[in-house]
């Protein structure tokens, strides 16, 4: 192949940080809202352990995991620094609002 194992590990590196983020826990922003990531999103066992019932997914790349079990609004927004979150604001507000 001409490749060699080194010739990539920057870009594994890279990789493997990104993978291992995601794995982290989830913050806890009050008693009713946490902020985490795919992996949180989808560990059913752990939703149901903090009593979870409603997420705000805020990605165009991530399906709802549980529709038929918890309540979503699902907003497709790039994840980068242009993309405008504001225009959002009083919908995510009100959703996080009932599921207080």
């Amino acid at each position: 192949m001409g490749c060699e194992l080194n010739d990539y590990k920057d870009f594994i590196s890279r990789q493997m940080m990104v993978i291992m983020g995601q794995m982290d826990k989830a913050s806890q922003i009050f008693p009713y809202l946490y902020l985490g990531t795919e992996w949180n999103a989808c560990d059913w066992q752990w939703l149901q352990s903090v009593g979870i019932e409603y997420i705000v997914n805020v990605t165009t790349e991530v399906e709802n995991f549980f529709p038929a079990r918890l309540k979503y609004l699902k907003i497709r927004v790039c994840d980068k620094a242009s993309s405008e979150l504001l225009k959002y604001w009083n919908q995510t507000n009100q959703f996080i609002k009932e599921a207080k």
